[in-house]
C-alpha cells in the first residue's frame, strides 16, 4: 500500500469484510486484481483481471478472507 495503488472500489462481503479492489502499483491493468482487507491487514491477487464477476449480484465470485487466505465463493 505504501505504493499507493489505484483503487477500482470496494465491497462489503457476506461475512461483513470490507474488500478494496486495486490495481498492481507497478504492473497495473496487465496484473490480476489485488483484494485487500484493510482490517485484517490481509491482500492477495483474486486471480481475475476486472472486478465485475466477483461484485456480481448472484455473489457466485465473492471474495473473502478465511485463516488468513483470499478465497473466491462458497461462504
Amino acid at each position: 500500500m505504501a505504493h499507493k495503488p489505484c483503487s477500482y472500489g470496494k465491497m462489503i462481503n457476506d461475512k461483513g469484510q470490507e474488500i478494496e479492489f486495486v490495481e498492481h502499483p507497478i504492473y497495473g491493468d496487465e496484473s490480476e486484481v489485488i483484494c485487500v482487507c484493510h482490517e485484517l491487514e490481509l491482500a492477495d491477487y483474486s486471480g481475475f483481471f476486472e472486478t465485475d464477476d466477483m461484485t456480481a449480484e448472484h455473489g457466485e465470485y465473492q471474495p473473502h478472507f478465511e485463516n488468513g487466505k483470499l478465497r473466491i465463493g462458497n461462504l
